[in-house]
């Protein structure tokens, strides 16, 4: 059995007593790119250093999983061929480190397992917090990878999960700037994210051919933007939350050209969206209204 550490940590609420990764939670949505709220910032300290701990306790199935599909993780990838130069560490949340430890804290490459939620990070630690390369798999098979200052994510990083693979970089959590997310279901965006979500400016470019250029607020198409498919018809004008709807011009197949008023509903099931005319602001409640069909493939947004 070895020493026992003090325990100096300053803060004592619940949120901040273990390195929380809440990234996976913030990409559930398809629609919008959420990291806001992860990776807590916290000051743990470490307790019963090696006392009886042989090992990161179980995997979860879907944690070993992953490990095994995408191999040792290069940044700590000496921690299994040095074994005498490591520690196990007993941490005050109940998590289990093993890696390089200095004066009773991690100091060095290591990997920590959180027995009750079932993350597993994979990462490199300066004076008890991590700071450096890093790999997180969360308990449901969802990986975040990127770099760390502090016990946040600062820096290029890519999240991924069964239904997207986001790329961009982090600012204190916060996926910020230019980055790239593309869906499984074909869809595939370009452009700015501010505080974790889509907005700014961008592009998305959908399954059947259509492109989307233009403004975007909280992962939606919104504000002024052109959409164009592929039969060389366009819109150009105002969306408003994924619609078309407002003032615009649009080209048809003929090359006709229409200007005015606009609104847009979408028919899932046959897959058709709708596109209706009117000289008259109030489109919807016109009785001189026209209509334009198009075909659109996979989900509209």
């Amino acid at each position: 059995m070895g020493c026992v550490c003090n325990c100096k940590s300053s803060k004592t609420s619940n949120q901040n007593t273990q390195l929380q990764f809440n990234v996976a939670e913030q990409y559930r949505n398809n629609r919008n790119i959420n990291t806001q709220d992860s990776l807590e910032d916290i000051c743990q300290s470490l307790c019963n250093i090696g006392q009886e701990i042989k090992s990161l306790g179980q995997l979860r199935i879907e944690v070993q999983e992953k490990i095994d599909e995408l191999g040792t993780f290069k940044a700590i990838e000496q921690i299994d061929s040095k074994a005498s130069c490591y520690q196990f560490l007993q941490c005050a949340d109940g998590s289990i480190f093993y890696g390089l430890v200095k004066n009773g804290v991690r100091n060095g490459i290591g990997k920590q397992h959180w027995l009750t939620n079932g993350n597993y990070l994979e990462s490199v630690w300066a004076d008890d917090k991590a700071n450096g390369p890093a790999r997180m798999i969360y308990s449901n098979g969802d990986v975040f990878e990127g770099h760390l200052i502090e016990n946040k994510a600062n820096g290029f990083g890519i999240f991924r999960n069964k239904k997207k693979e986001v790329r961009g970089f982090w600012v204190d959590n916060r996926l910020q700037g230019n980055g790239l997310e593309v869906r499984k279901n074909g869809i595939k965006y370009e452009g700015q994210f501010k505080c974790g979500i889509i907005d700014g400016r961008g592009q998305y470019t959908f399954p059947d051919g259509r492109i989307y250029r233009g403004q975007v607020k909280q992962g939606m198409m919104h504000g002024e933007g052109l959409m164009t498919w592929p039969d060389y018809s366009y819109f150009k004008g105002e969306f408003r939350n994924n619609h078309i709807k407002g003032y615009g011009c649009y080209t048809h197949t003929d090359s006709q050209t229409y200007m005015g008023y606009f609104f847009s509903n979408y028919h899932q099931p046959v897959k058709q969206l709708e596109i209706f005319y009117s000289h008259d602001q109030c489109v919807q409640e016109s009785d001189k209204l026209q209509k334009f069909y198009k075909q659109y493939g996979g989900d509209h947004q």
